[in-house]
C-alpha cells in the first residue's frame, strides 16, 4: 500500500521515541520529560484525526485488514487476534495513517467482552460490558474500551517499587496504550520525582 504525505504528528512520534529512549537510557530527566510531552501531544493529534466522524469499523478477516487505507477507528474480532491488531497499527502508522485499533476477543461466560493490545513486548487485557451491538460498536464504546486498557496498565504502577521500575514499567506500555493521557502523566510524575531527587 502506499504511503501517505507524512503529517506533522507522524513526524513529532518518530523523533520522540527516539529522543525518549536515549534519554531514559543516559538518565536525562528533563529531556525524558519533554520528549514524551511530544509524544503525548503527537498521539493526541492522531486520535483526533481518526475520530474522523466515520462509524467504528469491525474487521474479521485479514481480508478486510489488507484493505483499510484510511484513517479512523477500527475493531478487530475473532477469528482474528491480538498480534492482527498490532500489526495493522503498525503498518498504519508506518504509512502515516491516523488510527486507533482495538481487539476484542471471545466474549467471556459472565457475558463480558474481554479487549486486548499488543506494544512490541507488552500485552494489555482488561474487561468492559459488551456492545449493544457487536457488529456497530459505538464510537462512545469504542472510546472507552480504549481508555480501560490505558487505566489497566496505570493502576499496577503502584505495586512496583522503585521509580526506575515504575518508568520502565510505563515506558515499555506506550506502543500497546499509546492514546491513553493517563498514562502520559503517570509517566510525568515519576520524571518530576526523578528529577526532584537528582538535585
Amino acid at each position: 500500500m502506499p504511503r501517505r504525505k507524512l503529517t506533522q504528528w507522524f513526524k513529532d512520534s518518530r523523533s520522540s521515541k527516539i529522543k525518549i529512549a536515549h534519554a531514559r537510557k543516559n538518565k536525562l530527566w528533563e529531556k525524558l520529560k519533554a520528549s514524551v510531552l511530544l509524544l503525548q501531544r503527537a498521539n493526541k493529534v492522531r486520535v483526533l484525526d481518526s475520530k474522523n466522524g466515520h462509524r467504528v469499523r469491525v474487521l474479521e478477516s485479514h481480508e478486510e485488514i489488507n484493505l483499510v487505507r484510511a484513517d479512523g477507528r477500527y475493531l478487530v474480532q475473532p477469528p482474528l487476534v491480538g498480534r492482527d491488531a498490532a500489526c495493522l497499527q503498525s503498518s498504519l502508522d508506518g504509512r502515516g495513517y491516523s488510527t486507533v485499533i482495538l481487539c476484542r476477543e471471545p466474549k467471556t461466560q459472565l457475558g463480558f467482552c474481554p479487549i486486548v493490545t499488543l506494544g512490541e513486548t507488552t500485552t494489555v487485557r482488561s474487561q468492559v460490558e459488551e456492545p449493544a451491538d457487536p457488529y456497530k460498536p459505538t464510537a462512545k464504546w469504542f472510546d472507552f474500551a480504549v481508555d480501560e486498557l490505558g487505566r489497566a496498565v496505570v493502576e499496577k504502577v503502584d505495586t512496583l517499587a522503585t521509580y526506575d521500575r515504575k518508568l520502565d514499567y510505563l515506558l515499555g506500555h506506550l506502543g500497546a496504550v499509546p492514546a491513553c493521557d493517563g498514562l502520559y502523566c503517570a509517566i510525568l510524575e515519576i520524571c518530576d520525582a526523578l528529577i526532584e531527587a537528582s538535585e
